[in-house]
């Protein structure tokens, strides 16, 4: 039986550009070669083409699906904004499945939207609780834009990222 991956979400930016992305509701992206060359890449059972990405329709607000999440305490969900203008959002127990945690990734991806030039970030949903390492998806945000890396191992990623989404993620279930 698998078990559900982590999601750790950091991104620099401006309050006011965050109350932008909370106060709009999700948008179904474009399916590009950014996006077919990370599912392309997942190893998986019976894969079928990235033909489209669900979305969250049924949120009013971007804000809504952290406020759903931070509201089911089975999620271990947790968020935090720092003094250095990053919000941070931690939840343990997201999915165990590539097609459940599409409408995630649009939602993720859909931040870079609302960022400045000079604004970065990083998002991970990988195996922190189970040890093997895995990971399933791995976006940078530069640019103004949020583009997946074909990262397969959280031994790829910069250990103290790793680090960092560790103690929150902890933190996020009490331990």
């Amino acid at each position: 039986m698998s078990e559900p991956r982590s999601l750790y979400l950091k991104i620099k930016t401006s309050k006011e550009n965050l109350q932008s992305f909370f106060s709009e509701k999700p948008i179904a992206p474009q399916i590009d070669q950014d996006w077919t060359s990370w599912w392309d890449s997942r190893k998986m059972h019976s894969k079928s083409p990235l033909t489209k990405v669900p979305i969250y329709a049924w949120l009013k607000t971007n804000r809504g699906l952290a406020d759903s999440y931070l509201s089911d305490p089975q999620t271990g969900t947790r968020e935090r904004e720092t003094d250095q203008g990053e919000w941070q959002l931690a939840i343990a127990f997201l999915s165990h499945n590539y097609t459940e945690i599409l409408p995630m990734l649009a939602w993720v991806k859909s931040i870079a939207t609302y960022l400045e030039a000079g604004d970065e970030g990083i998002a991970i949903i990988y195996d922190h609780f189970w040890g093997s390492g895995s990971v399933m998806a791995h976006l940078e945000f530069a640019g103004q834009q949020a583009s997946f890396r074909l990262t397969n191992k959280t031994s790829e990623i910069d250990p103290n990222i790793i680090a960092e989404a560790g103690n929150m993620l902890m933190n996020a279930i009490g331990q």
